[in-house]
């Protein structure tokens, strides 16, 4: 049986939202674990790392998650 990949679909807010946070020193950014698959979040390098892991698919879209959760955060505009 064929597996079927799963595609991430993004949004212009997302992209919006990663530029601004790449542009203020934000990087999200995948880490593989022999676990699986953690998130680290570098913030003007101070690093957070995910409790959890994930598999691929779901660790791409919580990167998109994040970026956009940061950039409302944090863009005050």
């Amino acid at each position: 049986m064929k597996k079927t990949k799963k595609s991430i679909i993004t949004t212009e807010k997302q992209h919006k939202a990663m530029r601004w946070c790449l542009n203020n020193n934000v990087k999200v950014a995948i880490l593989p674990t022999n676990s699986g698959l953690k998130i680290e979040v570098n913030k003007d390098g101070h690093i957070t790392l995910s409790p959890d892991t994930y598999e691929n698919y779901a660790a791409q879209s919580k990167c998109w998650e994040l970026y956009l959760y940061i950039y409302n955060k944090l863009n005050k505009r």
